[in-house]
């Protein structure tokens, strides 16, 4: 893991690999707070390039990334980290947050029929739009991520070039 919130990693796809296993694109650490949501999606924007599936990794990194400033220790002066692997076919995304003493990210049930309060649809959108999702961890700290149909070979073409510190 990057050892300060303005480092970034970044590795280039290699067209010769053929295990199958998603590779590391970029690694970013961010600030537990509310602004570094938007700093987070940009970072992605950058990482997918023209990958047909940005507008929806953008939005959905931009849902976990919130939960994990509003509703773990991340947001109490931590951090949480966004990772971008890209595999043959598809784009995963991971937030790996501080943890949090509350149960784990579940899925709430959207009632059109019922006034909403704001909050509380980020893993229902998650669940809608992504081909998988998960999440792993404990009360030290979480991942949670996400996968979306991607054509890997058009992410390598697009020639990721994140601008350390960005």
């Amino acid at each position: 893991m990057p050892d300060d919130e303005n480092h970034t990693r970044t590795t280039h796809p290699r067209p010769d690999r053929d295990d199958g296993a998603p590779e590391l694109l970029a690694r970013r650490r961010f600030a537990g707070l509310p602004e570094q949501v938007r700093h987070a999606r940009n970072f992605v924007a950058l990482a997918v390039g023209e990958c047909a599936a940005a507008e929806d990794a953008i939005l959905l990194t931009s849902e976990l990334a919130g939960n994990a400033v509003r509703h773990t220790e991340s947001g109490n002066g931590g951090s949480f980290e966004i990772s971008v692997y890209l595999g043959d076919s598809f784009l995963r995304i991971e937030v790996t947050d501080e943890g949090t003493r509350l149960r784990i990210p579940r899925v709430r049930l959207i009632d059109l029929d019922a006034e909403q309060l704001p909050g509380g649809r980020g893993l229902a959108i998650v669940e809608l739009c992504a081909t998988r999702w998960g999440q792993s961890g404990d009360v030290s700290g979480r991942i949670v991520w996400f996968e979306l149909p991607c054509d890997g070979r058009a992410v390598a073409e697009d020639g990721l070039d994140l601008v350390r510190g960005a």
